[in-house]
Protein backbone atom coordinates (compact mmCIF):
# COMPACT_ATOMS: atom_id res chain seq x y z
CA UNK A 1 0.00 0.00 0.00
CA UNK A 2 1.26 3.45 -0.91
CA UNK A 3 0.06 6.55 0.94
CA UNK A 4 0.72 10.09 -0.26
CA UNK A 5 -0.50 13.05 1.76
CA UNK A 6 0.35 16.73 2.09
CA UNK A 7 1.05 17.65 5.71
CA UNK A 8 -0.86 20.93 5.70
CA UNK A 9 -4.36 19.61 4.96
CA UNK A 10 -7.15 20.38 7.45
CA UNK A 11 -10.85 19.58 7.38
CA UNK A 12 -13.71 19.65 9.88
CA UNK A 13 -14.87 16.04 9.84
CA UNK A 14 -16.03 13.18 11.99
CA UNK A 15 -12.82 11.15 12.21
CA UNK A 16 -14.43 7.76 12.89
CA UNK A 17 -16.80 8.12 9.97
CA UNK A 18 -13.98 8.98 7.56
CA UNK A 19 -12.01 6.00 8.86
CA UNK A 20 -15.08 3.81 8.21
CA UNK A 21 -15.27 5.04 4.60
CA UNK A 22 -11.54 4.55 3.96
CA UNK A 23 -11.54 1.06 5.50
CA UNK A 24 -14.53 0.10 3.36
CA UNK A 25 -12.74 1.24 0.21
CA UNK A 26 -9.52 -0.56 1.20
CA UNK A 27 -11.42 -3.77 1.98
CA UNK A 28 -13.23 -3.60 -1.37
CA UNK A 29 -9.89 -3.11 -3.14
CA UNK A 30 -8.36 -6.00 -1.21
CA UNK A 31 -11.29 -8.24 -2.15
CA UNK A 32 -11.04 -7.27 -5.85
CA UNK A 33 -7.31 -8.00 -5.89
CA UNK A 34 -7.84 -11.35 -4.16
CA UNK A 35 -10.91 -12.42 -6.19
CA UNK A 36 -9.16 -11.59 -9.47
CA UNK A 37 -5.96 -13.39 -8.41
CA UNK A 38 -3.80 -10.32 -8.98
CA UNK A 39 -0.26 -11.40 -8.17
CA UNK A 40 1.27 -7.98 -7.44
CA UNK A 41 -1.76 -6.21 -6.07
CA UNK A 42 -1.46 -2.70 -4.79
CA UNK A 43 -3.66 -0.07 -3.21
CA UNK A 44 -2.76 3.61 -3.37
CA UNK A 45 -4.15 6.36 -1.16
CA UNK A 46 -3.54 9.97 -2.15
CA UNK A 47 -4.67 13.07 -0.28
CA UNK A 48 -4.27 16.49 -1.88
CA UNK A 49 -5.84 19.95 -2.10
CA UNK A 50 -7.73 21.44 -5.02
CA UNK A 51 -9.18 24.93 -4.64
CA UNK A 52 -11.50 24.76 -1.62
CA UNK A 53 -11.57 20.96 -1.56
CA UNK A 54 -9.59 18.12 -0.07
CA UNK A 55 -9.30 15.23 -2.51
CA UNK A 56 -8.86 11.71 -1.23
CA UNK A 57 -8.29 8.98 -3.81
CA UNK A 58 -8.19 5.25 -3.14
CA UNK A 59 -7.12 3.29 -6.20
CA UNK A 60 -6.09 -0.28 -6.90
CA UNK A 61 -5.10 -2.69 -9.65
CA UNK A 62 -7.87 -5.17 -8.86
CA UNK A 63 -9.39 -5.32 -12.34
CA UNK A 64 -11.83 -2.42 -12.19
CA UNK A 65 -15.61 -2.25 -12.02
CA UNK A 66 -17.74 -3.71 -14.80
CA UNK A 67 -19.72 -1.35 -17.02
CA UNK A 68 -22.93 -3.05 -15.84
CA UNK A 69 -22.10 -2.40 -12.17
CA UNK A 70 -20.41 1.00 -12.06
CA UNK A 71 -23.66 2.96 -12.19
CA UNK A 72 -25.20 0.90 -9.38
CA UNK A 73 -22.40 0.49 -6.83
CA UNK A 74 -23.64 3.25 -4.51
CA UNK A 75 -27.20 1.88 -4.41
CA UNK A 76 -28.33 0.15 -1.20
CA UNK A 77 -28.08 -3.66 -1.24
CA UNK A 78 -26.19 -3.76 -4.55
CA UNK A 79 -23.27 -6.17 -4.34
CA UNK A 80 -21.04 -8.00 -6.76
CA UNK A 81 -19.70 -10.26 -4.00
CA UNK A 82 -22.67 -12.57 -3.63
CA UNK A 83 -25.04 -12.97 -0.70
CA UNK A 84 -22.56 -14.81 1.53
CA UNK A 85 -19.77 -12.22 1.18
CA UNK A 86 -21.40 -8.81 1.20
CA UNK A 87 -24.52 -6.93 2.20
CA UNK A 88 -24.32 -4.27 -0.50
CA UNK A 89 -24.40 -1.51 2.11
CA UNK A 90 -20.73 -0.50 2.39
CA UNK A 91 -20.55 1.90 -0.54
CA UNK A 92 -24.08 3.15 0.09
CA UNK A 93 -23.17 4.04 3.69
CA UNK A 94 -19.88 5.55 2.55
CA UNK A 95 -21.69 7.78 0.06
CA UNK A 96 -24.21 8.82 2.72
CA UNK A 97 -21.43 9.73 5.16
CA UNK A 98 -19.49 11.75 2.59
CA UNK A 99 -22.50 13.61 1.20
CA UNK A 100 -24.60 14.09 4.33
CA UNK A 101 -22.07 14.45 7.13
CA UNK A 102 -19.19 16.07 5.23
CA UNK A 103 -21.07 18.01 2.51
CA UNK A 104 -18.78 16.30 0.03
CA UNK A 105 -18.97 14.00 -2.96
CA UNK A 106 -17.74 10.54 -3.88
CA UNK A 107 -17.41 8.99 -7.31
CA UNK A 108 -15.90 5.86 -8.80
CA UNK A 109 -14.24 5.28 -12.14
CA UNK A 110 -11.97 2.78 -13.77
CA UNK A 111 -8.28 3.37 -14.28
CA UNK A 112 -5.70 1.26 -16.08
CA UNK A 113 -6.09 -2.20 -14.54
CA UNK A 114 -8.25 -1.16 -11.62
CA UNK A 115 -10.66 1.23 -9.97
CA UNK A 116 -10.38 4.61 -8.30
CA UNK A 117 -12.69 6.11 -5.70
CA UNK A 118 -12.39 9.88 -5.41
CA UNK A 119 -13.75 11.74 -2.41
CA UNK A 120 -14.08 15.54 -2.24
CA UNK A 121 -14.49 17.19 1.16
CA UNK A 122 -14.63 20.95 1.78
CA UNK A 123 -11.50 22.38 3.42
CA UNK A 124 -11.78 23.63 7.01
Amino acid sequence: MNISCSSDIKASIYKRELVQVILNLINNSKDAISNNNIENGHIDIEVSKEDNWILLKVSDNGGGISNESIGKIFEPYFTTKGVSSGTGLGLYISKTIIETHFNGAIKAYNIDGGACFEIKIPKA
